[in-house]
């Protein structure tokens, strides 16, 4: 069962993403009281916990819900696919057991759920650390610290309702081929692959959002998970499992730094 303040963070992020909360509206912790009546300390650190994943804002000392623009996707987009990238092929350049492991991650996390469902969305995440290099490589820190928490769930999401769906796994298997081969130009075929392949969906995804025309389809699913970090551990201020907030702002660094 959900502890209240994780049942809160997920109905708050959902209506963000839903768009039941448009873009630009302000949000205080006397508002996040009002509508969900928990505890002003709990609010002001689910504040900074939607803050620091890029689902709010601040703009001076209030936030307000992220307007995401196709410039701003296409920027972590484009970043991201060269860390992977790079990720790809120093796995492909190791060998041996660190691509036994790609392969059976792909298999357990991966290839067994299907897309629509949250096990896909966290196993893609566990995937993902597993090419970065692990959750302490220099990699994994670099996602963690410019590649907000939301661009995640966009991309998975962007997956749900595209025409075609499959890319994670089709790259996946394209990557595991050419990476035994020691083929390195097809390793960067196939990071690249995913990435300019779901492209199309993920700015259709954004235009609709812009026009307030979120997909239908994508709304049947309920987005219960709590991200992990490419650690692979919660992202949320306040979860006694977090290591540390995503993208935590500096301003907010001592509200961050403290559980509930």
């Amino acid at each position: 069962m959900l502890s209240k303040i994780d049942a809160t963070y997920i109905e708050l992020r959902e209506r963000v993403m839903l768009g039941d909360l448009p873009p630009g509206t302000s949000m205080t912790a006397d508002d996040i009281v009002a509508h969900t009546g928990v505890s002003l300390s709990m609010a002001r650190h689910l504040l900074v916990s939607l803050g620091v994943g890029g689902y709010l804002t601040k703009r001076g000392r209030a936030y307000v819900v992220s307007t995401f623009t196709r410039e701003q996707i296409e920027e972590w987009r484009l970043a991201l696919g060269a860390i992977v990238e790079i990720g790809a092929l120093r796995l492909a350049l190791a060998g041996g057991s660190r691509l036994q492991a790609v392969a059976e991650s792909l298999e357990k996390d991966v290839r067994s759920h299907a897309v629509e469902d949250e096990a896909f969305f966290l196993g893609a995440m566990s995937f993902a650390t597993i090419i970065l290099g692990g959750p302490q490589s220099t990699l994994s820190e670099l996602v963690e610290q410019f590649i907000p928490q939301a661009f995640f769930r966009l991309l998975w999401l962007s997956d749900i309702y595209a025409e075609r769906t499959g890319f994670l796994v089709e790259a996946a298997d394209s990557y595991l081929v050419t990476a035994r081969a020691g083929d390195l130009d097809g390793v960067r075929k196939a990071s690249r692959f995913f990435f300019d392949s779901t492209a199309p969906a993920l700015h259709k995804l954004i235009e609709q959002m812009e026009r307030k025309d979120f997909p239908k389809s994508a709304q049947y699913h309920a987005l219960q998970a709590i991200e992990p970090q490419v650690s692979g551990l919660p992202t949320y201020t306040g979860s006694t499992k977090a290591a540390r907030p995503l993208l935590g702002p500096l301003s907010d660094a001592g509200a961050a730094a403290h559980p509930l």
